[in-house]
């Protein structure tokens, strides 16, 4: 091989190597973000299940308050 064609393979080679070092780094970045919207999904879910039980609550003092009138 001549010189200039060693070289472009080792450009080429460096080249595709950082390629798929910054495609690994994104797939780790997608999953970050992944687990971050799960847990606030989670978060979310959470709330609402506790705003629900209130709800409940509420509408049983509604429900006695009816009944006393």
């Amino acid at each position: 091989m001549k010189a200039w064609q060693e070289g472009f393979a080792a450009f080429a080679a460096t080249l595709t190597a950082t390629m798929l070092l910054a495609s690994g780094g994104m797939l780790v970045a997608v999953s970050n973000q992944q687990m971050k919207v799960s847990v606030q999904i989670e978060s979310i879910t959470e709330k609402l299940s506790s705003l629900t039980e209130s709800m409940k609550g509420l509408e049983g003092r509604v429900r006695n308050l009816e009944i006393k009138r």
